[in-house]
């Protein structure tokens, strides 16, 4: 059998499509495709903020399908998050237990932050309010870099929102301290985010028709026109549910 040169760059497409390679890839995908991540007997905080109102119905009440890919980079997420954790608190950062974390409010909603910080280093307490909340979220290099650029609200919608539902039903009103891990370098970012009561109302309302939609058998509009918009085929476990129906 011929060998390949895996120092040479022009080899990539020739890897990709190697029998090994994708016999192994196809797999793992049908495993992915036959083991559905169940339904949440609740609407989560970390969903409602989503562009698609369709998916969070979907999200709250079917089994998805997450493909293998997609299912490594939310173990990748949680990974990270529990390194960085441990690294926070070797240096002197100090969590509450996390029974502090989670809520439940509105008959269906529920949410679970990351941490939430109790007391700090001296040089800590000299720039954030305690106690605090916080986030943490591995990103795409670009995402994160757009972060920088334009703030968490403008690149990552859904996130502002989850955090500022924290903030309100959890009663911890100091700006939340958000760390965002580059996933390309591992570099880390820390920012404040303040709570907004402007964006709280707003999703206090999305959420009541999440709600009352879904309860009265309505499914909400899509965010997309078309079942090949990226969105739908990278970030959707309910494409064929979706675009089945009207």
């Amino acid at each position: 059998m011929a060998s390949i040169d895996f120092s040479d760059a022009d080899q990539y497409d020739q890897l990709q499509r190697a029998p090994f390679n994708v016999a192994l890839n196809e797999l793992t995908e049908r495993v992915a495709a036959a083991t559905p991540r169940l339904s949440r007997d609740y609407l989560g905080a970390s969903a409602v903020g989503a562009e698609c109102l369709r998916k969070v119905q979907f999200d709250w009440l079917c089994a998805s399908i997450v493909g293998a890919q997609q299912q490594r980079r939310f173990d990748r997420g949680h990974a990270i998050e529990a390194t960085v954790r441990t690294q926070l608190q070797a240096a002197g950062l100090v969590f509450a237990p996390p029974a502090a974390l989670a809520f439940e409010a509105l008959a269906y909603l529920r949410g679970h932050a990351d941490g939430l910080i109790t007391a700090g280093p001296a040089m800590l307490a000299a720039h954030m309010r305690l106690p605090a909340l916080w986030e943490c979220k591995c990103l795409y290099a670009k995402g994160w870099r757009d972060i920088i650029k334009h703030g968490l609200a403008h690149t990552y919608p859904i996130y502002a929102s989850q955090i500022g539902l924290y903030q309100h039903f959890l009663n911890r009103r100091n700006p939340v301290l958000f760390t965002a891990v580059n996933a390309d370098t591992c570099e880390t970012l820390h920012l404040l985010v303040p709570f907004d009561q402007g964006r709280l109302e707003r999703n206090l309302e999305r959420i009541s028709a999440i709600i009352t939609a879904t309860r009265e058998g309505q499914l909400l509009e899509r965010a997309y026109r078309d079942p090949q918009d990226w969105h739908c085929v990278a970030q959707c476990g309910h494409r064929e549910r979706c675009w089945s129906l009207p």
